[in-house]
């Protein structure tokens, strides 16, 4: 067993373990930046690579991080080339990058396509969550950078269609880490207000990477659920993002969100003097149509004798009256005609009918014998028939045996 004199001696004996190794020593490793700090007084960056699963530590020191043609930012994924070793300050296994590139765009793509097929599939792109953008906004809302020219674009488009509109401006990152972050804060803020009619989100052209803050899951959903209609106008015409497939509707450009958003004013008060022509004459036709109507029953029979008026009334009643009676009567007779077949059908079945077939029944005593139990010797009975009755006295009494 190796005996170490100390937890440096230890730490630094791994470390060049580590650097020792092929594998170690030079190598490439992608992932995303978090918990970035780049320290005033050194100029040092340290900061966390991670992906889905795990994270290590990373440092870069000033004289690698000035050869970089970006700024690393928290949510970036780079491409880190370094060695692995250990801090024997605090034994903290970590990566010294010597040099750092974005990862390349088909990495972004990739992430957006992803993204677009998860948001797709939960419907959030549908027509039918779209809402209408009002024709005539009291204050429009928008979330851009306020030291762009985009906004300058925006407000100098509005001033020459339609200089009679309110606008409210929420300045917000348009790319970077804060970018989804800020516009979603802008969302919030004008949802929370009674006065905002629509929603602009407003972009200039820029690359994968500049535009990536609109592709966030995050501001998506928030522009899902947002009460105000929102319109995205984020980037140049052939650039699309996740932003523009789940807005209300989608601007090819800042200043095409702007002629969107309220119609020219000369085409406005063109629209509302046909509107109001078109009501003078409906109004006009209606009430020719009325006074033709009118006139029509000036004419009429009625307004010089009221009799005539009333004589219809008359007729009417003595028809129903009539109607009335006949539907009666037809009652009368089918119910007459039911109660006479019940009738007959109980008269077929009475016993004098039964008798006039040719039967006959037995009387003891005035009672009714069922039985030839109750018959005895001797005893003088009376024979019942249809048309009269016959005196007789038992001989004898014989019981069937099937019985």
């Amino acid at each position: 067993m190796y005996s170490f004199s100390s937890v440096t001696e230890l730490n630094e004996y791994a470390s060049d373990i580590l650097s020792s190794d092929e594998r170690l020593s030079s190598l490439s490793v992608s992932g995303e930046i978090s918990n970035l700090t780049i320290y005033r007084n050194s100029g040092h960056a340290y900061f966390t690579l991670k992906d889905e699963s795990s994270q290590v530590s990373c440092v870069m020191f000033r004289g690698f991080l000035a050869n970089l043609n970006f700024k690393p930012e928290n949510g970036l994924q780079v491409v880190l080339t370094g060695e692995a070793g250990i801090y024997s300050a605090n034994g903290r296994y970590q990566i010294k990058a010597f040099a750092m590139t974005r990862k390349g765009k088909g990495d972004l793509n990739e992430q957006i396509k992803m993204l677009y097929a998860k948001l797709s599939r939960e419907g959030l792109f549908l027509p039918e969550h779209k809402k209408s953008i009002p024709a005539l906004p009291r204050r429009i809302g928008v979330i851009t950078s306020p030291a762009g020219a985009v906004i300058h674009d925006i407000i100098n488009t509005l001033n020459r269609r339609n200089p009679h509109y309110d606008i409210l401006i929420y300045p917000s990152a348009v790319q970077g880490e804060a970018c989804s972050r800020e516009v979603c804060q802008g969302i919030d803020h004008f949802s929370s207000r009674e006065d905002i009619d629509v929603i602009i989100i407003a972009r200039g052209g820029g690359s994968v990477e500049d535009l990536f803050g609109f592709n966030d899951e995050t501001l998506a959903r928030k522009i899902y659920e947002c009460r105000i209609p929102v319109i995205s106008a984020v980037g140049h015409e052939t650039d699309y993002t996740i932003c523009d497939y789940v807005a209300d509707l989608r601007a090819p450009t800042p200043t095409a969100a702007a002629e969107l958003v309220i119609g020219r004013y000369e085409d406005l008060v063109s629209n509302i003097n046909n509107k109001k022509s078109m009501l003078n004459l409906a109004l006009i036709n209606y009430a020719e149509s009325r006074r033709r109507r009118l006139d029509a029953l000036k004419d009429s029979k009625a307004l010089y004798s009221p009799m005539v008026y009333i004589e219809r009334l008359r007729l009417d009643l003595d028809n129903k009256r009539d109607a009335l009676v006949i539907s009666g009567n037809n009652m009368i007779s089918e119910q007459r005609y039911i109660l006479r077949g019940i009738i007959e059908s109980m008269e077929h079945l009475g016993p004098l009918n039964v008798l006039k077939r040719g039967y006959a029944y037995v009387t003891s005593g005035g009672t009714a014998v069922t039985s030839v139990e109750g018959l005895h010797k001797g005893e003088d009975i009376d024979i019942i028939f249809s048309d009269g009755k016959a005196k007789a006295s038992i001989i004898d009494t014989f019981r069937d045996e099937e019985t």
